[in-house]
């Protein structure tokens, strides 16, 4: 039993991990413009390079966990994530910080497959459903620490990276973790899954097609907001930065509700109302045409 909870913290922390990263960056766009004297366009555009490496990171992971297995991509991939932060906090180059970012973008998507991976193999049935949802409750969990942290310690004349580093620390904690636990079980698993016929049908590639834009558009909002509160209204950068904290927190309010909600009812009525409601609410807030 102790393994298994292990295993399913590894796979939580593998989210807070990766929210860590990407959660804060509108905030550290100003800052980081500042620190290296650059653009601050220049600056936003390393978000793609995080981004891009995490979506070449979670294609590269259907290849290399199973040629390489589930526990040495893990030790690799959250050891070279800690090595990246501190690289991060120690570099005065700005191509640093974009080749580090890269390869915590690259790292950290093939971390949430295994992510998924682990979850999948460990639970089963409804209770399955409800650890996917916990585990996307963590990723809200870390949006609402370390922008707090990264709000202490630019309001505190303390380098920008420092909340990156903090990040750092939790993936050299997972890859403690991982050191500790036995993965064969979850291994053997995914090897039996493997024989098993996948379904593609046109439901399940819209979904994931609409969950990407869904995603891209969360992204877009989370870098640029800050920078736009902050001209719109003209208050400091960190106070701006707060409307991340505050998205975050009711984005882990809602998860915490749809934790209780698919215990007792099926995802997929669960899906079909939430669409409902949004768009609902997207006709309440359009303004009337003339």
């Amino acid at each position: 039993m102790n393994n298994k909870l292990s295993l399913t913290a590894i796979s939580f922390l593998a989210n807070f991990v990766m929210a860590g990263f990407a959660t804060q960056f509108g905030m550290l766009i100003d800052p980081i413009a500042a620190k290296f004297g650059a653009d601050v366009n220049q600056v936003a555009s390393i978000f793609s390079l995080l981004n891009g490496g995490a979506l070449a990171g979670t294609i590269a992971a259907f290849f290399l966990i199973e040629k390489v297995g589930l526990k040495r991509m893990t030790l690799l991939c959250y050891g070279l994530i800690a090595l990246a932060a501190a690289a991060l906090h120690l570099t005065g180059s700005l191509y640093v910080v974009m080749v580090a970012m890269t390869v915590i973008g690259l790292c950290g998507g093939v971390g949430l497959c295994i992510a998924g991976t682990l979850v999948v193999s460990v639970w089963q049935a409804r209770m399955q459903s409800t650890m996917l949802v916990v585990q996307d409750a963590t990723f809200n969990v870390a949006g609402v620490v370390f922008p707090l942290i990264t709000t202490y310690t630019l309001t505190h004349a303390m380098a920008w990276s420092w909340s990156y580093l903090a990040v750092g620390v939790v993936a050299l904690a997972t890859m403690l973790v991982a050191v500790l636990t036995n993965f064969r079980s979850c291994e053997a698993g995914g090897e039996s899954a493997g024989n098993e016929h996948s379904e593609w049908n046109l439901g399940i590639i819209s979904g994931g097609l609409g969950l990407f834009l869904g995603m891209l558009a969360l992204y877009t909002f989370l870098t640029w907001a800050p920078m736009f509160v902050k001209n719109k209204f003209g208050i400091p950068f960190e106070e701006a930065g707060n409307i991340i904290t505050q998205y975050w927190t009711a984005a882990l309010l809602g998860a915490l509700v749809s934790t209780a909600i698919v215990t007792r009812i099926a995802i997929r009525t669960f899906l079909l109302v939430i669409i409902t409601l949004a768009m609902g609410m997207k006709r309440l807030s359009s303004p009337p045409t003339t």
